[in-house]
């Protein structure tokens, strides 16, 4: 948890329940890794999967303008937490050398909770 101004941001992503890698706030408010955000809209729907708003218009224009991930709250959770997002960047490296081992009913299950 990172405490910016009295305000208490969640440093861990609620689908994948890491560390906010690369993190995307959708117009709701929610934000969720760069990685986890384009699964949910891969494998499910262009909604938020916490609150499911619809976030079709507003990724296609972030996405044409390179500017989905929310690059202030990148810096704070990598200042906050330079360790854990070290070794979970270096998680994801390795996963996508071996060609992705992820499982997709899993992130098809956290998503819709």
């Amino acid at each position: 948890i990172i405490i910016i101004k009295e305000a208490v941001i969640e440093a861990r992503c609620p689908v994948c329940s890491e560390i906010l890698l690369e993190p995307v706030t959708m117009p709701c408010g929610h934000s969720v890794c760069l990685h986890c955000f384009q699964r949910t809209v891969k494998l499910i729907s262009l909604c938020c999967p916490l609150c499911r708003l619809r976030v079709s218009s507003w990724a296609r224009q972030q996405s044409r303008e390179k500017s989905l991930v929310n690059t202030e709250l990148w810096e704070l959770v990598r200042l906050s937490h330079p360790e854990r997002c070290r070794r979970r960047l270096e998680q994801r490296d390795r996963e996508i050398a071996d060609g992705g081992s992820e499982d997709l009913t899993y992130y098809i299950i956290r998503s819709l909770k």
